[in-house]
């Protein structure tokens, strides 16, 4: 888990550190949007991301797979064959972190284009 052991880098533990190292990332905020509501498979996330290349989200799911946040579901039943991800139970746990953050991010922008509006 790559989250997990970058936790100390201020030379102490640091919980919102973890955090925000699984959230970082230029794709990973909204693969974890993506699937808050459903399983997708592997195409179907790539063609909701434009301008992300294939290699960047198997990079990304993979970290995001290494930090327990989503699985990877393989069904060999299909032809071809049907890869597929989900939160996790931590993934899922996450959901409120990022609705919040989104919506801080919201008020933000918000507080700072009514400032720029009153400036002129």
């Amino acid at each position: 888990m790559d989250a997990l052991t970058t936790q100390t880098r201020h030379g102490e533990a640091c919980p919102l550190d973890t955090t925000l190292k699984i959230l970082d990332g230029k794709w990973k905020s909204i693969i974890l949007c993506r699937l808050m509501n459903q399983e997708l498979r592997y195409t179907e996330l790539l063609k909701t991301l434009s301008g992300c290349t294939r290699r960047m989200l198997s990079l990304q799911l993979a970290q995001l797979e290494n930090d327990h946040i989503i699985q990877k579901e393989i069904d060999t039943s299909y032809v071809p064959i049907k890869t597929s991800y989900h939160l996790t139970s931590l993934g899922r746990s996450l959901v409120p972190v990022i609705q919040l953050m989104d919506a801080w991010g919201e008020s933000y922008i918000r507080a700072l284009t009514n400032a720029a509006d009153s400036d002129d």
